[in-house]
């Protein structure tokens, strides 16, 4: 009996018990699984789950043989996380030895504050400083105490480590040591762009925080000075000058995203990688550029620039059927994998990408133009004899000279010793209004817009202020200026049928998501002259070579044409300078079917030899001569299979 109602005692106390214990444990299910569902399934999944870029490559721009001229390779990159370089990963010792506080206080600390082992499990500088003044709370101790002694012995250990990698990364200690302390951010550069050497060294050191992140570097090809219309990249990976600013959409591509599984300790699950967008990366480009074409240019431009010593000398060599930019340079030129070593001055000295961006006036390589206009007129013939005066004209309030004193010169003589008397009369056969016209119609004063920052329309003068003295200076090449660029496209349609067509660097597009790939035809902007016309300008210009002011080319391997040019430059006091000079010379070859147009520009040549034929045109036939046995022995290019139609601009005439 006794038993029995000790039993009941038990059950009445226990019974109750139980029920709170039930009451509680419903009480928190039903806060987890109804209140704080959503909140806690969140919390788990982004606990579960993180997600990391997936970085889209910049597209890779080839030569249109398909030899890389830019691209991107993965490049080791050494940052640092302050927060974690300051502390080491496990605390539980070292704390407690740094603080002076003892191992067995430190575990009644952690035992009643289970709250905070993930800081201690997981630290970095920010939580264990929080340790550090919960733990001084805790023990009645000075935080300031506390938090000095952690500083004393942070100090030391980042003063150790940047003594280490010091050497390793070739960074003064002192500013090693800064990076390192970093406190108001967690991702800090040490060096960009290292080598393999130097990232396997960092590993090895094992220092906490200090770390090797791959990174896309920019490289283009060595040896070829093409940076000022190629460009570069900047360290943020974006375009920041030439073909690499302008098709920076085209080149950059989109970064992707992809969702990584952690396990319950919060570390990455293999292979759980769920790419749920994919990178697109950005679209490979083909110019029109040979890279064997722009290295014959660069190496006669050097041997120029040797000879001469010029402020600049410029080239470009261009297709003339189709427009395409086949290599073009300048110097002082800008090779991009060397521009570490230049100062700002300097960089921004080669930087100018003088085919495109340079204007002058163009001298005697003009008269071509004009001549042509009025053999397509009808208003003379390559025979037609004009009286140049001796060598003195005087006509209306101006006088024109000529280096020597010629008679009667037919059409064909007058551009074959570049009489300035001769062409002016040719000007005034023409007139101010047509004149004027075939300037415009040859697109002098416009840009080509061939996808190159900067690129200068040049200056014709205008209809209003356009007299009877313009009218005889411009058929010199006197009072319109304008680019390389201009130049030898215009000059291009004077010899390829009479087509101007439209100058281009950009050959194809590839995309690499998908593998397609789209090409560009040829345009004819218009037609200038007629195809007789253009045959006839062939011949007189080839007689240049034969007899005339470019001899010097008259035993070349082909039969080349052209015009030599030696322009006064203007003098900034007023008229034309007597000692400073633009010598130049335009030739294409082979003459009956040009393949070929090469300019060759050199600004104030030294030693006094500044002929355009003197200059200019040796430089202009060994590219010629170099370039042509190159073509008739090489395959066609692979990106241009697939047709070569020519597109007419709508509205063109």
């Amino acid at each position: 009996m006794q038993d029995t109602r000790h039993s009941q005692l038990k059950m009445g106390l226990i019974f109750p018990l139980f029920l709170t214990g039930v009451a509680i444990l419903a009480g928190r299910l039903y806060h987890v699984q109804i209140t704080n569902h959503d909140h806690l399934v969140e919390l788990a999944r982004r606990q579960s789950n993180s997600t990391t870029t997936l970085p889209a490559s910049r597209g890779t721009i080839f030569d249109r043989n398909g030899e890389a001229l830019a691209l991107s390779l993965e490049t080791p990159s050494i940052f640092v996380d302050p927060g974690i370089a300051a502390v080491p990963a496990r605390i539980r010792t070292w704390l407690p030895k740094v603080l002076n506080v003892p191992r067995a206080e430190f575990k009644r600390f952690l035992v009643s504050n289970p709250d905070i082992t993930s800081r201690v499990d997981d630290p970095t500088l920010a939580r264990v400083v929080e340790v550090t003044r919960r733990l001084a709370d805790e023990l009645n101790t000075p935080e300031e105490m506390l938090l000095r002694r952690l500083d004393a012995a942070i100090e030391a250990r980042l003063a150790a480590a940047a003594r280490k990698a010091s050497p390793v990364v070739g960074i003064p200690e002192a500013k090693l040591r800064k990076l390192l302390a970093t406190k108001e951010r967690r991702f800090v550069w040490v060096k960009r762009q290292v080598g393999a050497e130097c990232a396997g060294q960092i590993k090895k050191l094992k220092i906490r925080g200090l770390c090797v992140k791959q990174e896309q570097t920019r490289r283009a090809a060595r040896g070829l000075c093409i940076g000022q219309w190629l460009g570069f990249v900047g360290a943020e990976g974006r375009g920041l000058e030439g073909i690499e600013r302008v098709e920076e959409r085209r080149l950059r591509g989109t970064d992707g995203v992809a969702r990584l599984a952690h396990d319950g300790r919060g570390k990455r699950i293999a292979n759980s990688a769920d790419p749920t967008v994919p990178p697109r990366h950005g679209s490979n480009l083909y110019l029109t550029i040979d890279r064997r074409i722009q290295e014959i240019i660069d190496g006669e431009l050097d041997a120029t620039f040797e000879e001469f010593a010029p402020v600049s000398v410029s080239a470009i060599a261009i297709e003339p059927s189709t427009g395409r930019i086949l290599a073009m340079s300048s110097r002082p030129g800008l090779d991009v994998s060397e521009m570490s070593t230049l100062s700002r001055e300097e960089l921004l000295l080669r930087m100018r990408n003088h085919p495109a961006q340079s204007t002058y006036e163009y001298g005697s390589t003009f008269k071509p133009f004009v001549a042509a206009a009025a053999i397509e007129l009808g208003l003379v013939t390559p025979d037609s004899k004009i009286h140049c005066e001796n060598g003195v004209w005087a006509y209306r309030s101006r006088r024109l000279r000529d280096h020597h004193g010629y008679g009667l010169l037919t059409v064909t003589d007058v551009i074959v010793h570049s009489s300035n008397i001769g062409i002016g009369k040719i000007g005034v056969m023409l007139g101010g209004q047509r004149l004027r016209r075939y300037v415009l119609l040859y697109h002098f004063g416009q840009r080509y817009g061939v996808g190159l920052p900067a690129e200068e329309p040049g200056k014709v003068t205008s209809a209003r202020k356009w007299n009877y003295f313009t009218t005889t200076s411009v058929p010199m090449g006197h009072e319109i200026t304008g680019t390389p660029l201009q130049l030898v496209s215009a000059f291009s349609s004077l010899v390829n049928g009479g087509r101007l067509m439209q100058p281009y660097l950009l050959e194809a597009v590839e995309n690499p998501n998908t593998g397609d790939i789209t090409r560009r035809s040829p345009l004819e902007l218009r037609r200038v002259i007629s195809e007789a016309t253009s045959a006839k300008m062939r011949k007189i210009l080839a007689q240049v070579v034969q007899r005339g002011t470019a001899k010097v080319l008259r035993d070349a391997k082909y039969p080349i044409g052209g015009k030599t040019g030696t322009a006064q430059k203007i003098d900034p006091a007023g008229g034309y300078s007597q000692n400073k000079y633009i010598a130049s010379f335009i030739g294409f070859a082979p003459v009956d079917e040009p393949s070929i147009c090469v300019l060759v520009m050199a600004d104030e040549p030294k030693g006094g030899r500044y002929y355009g034929g003197q200059v200019a045109a040796p430089a202009v036939g060994r590219i010629i001569e170099k370039t042509l046995a190159l073509l008739q022995s090489a395959p066609e290019a692979p990106v241009r299979r697939g047709g070569d139609g020519t597109t007419v601009m709508a509205g063109a005439q």
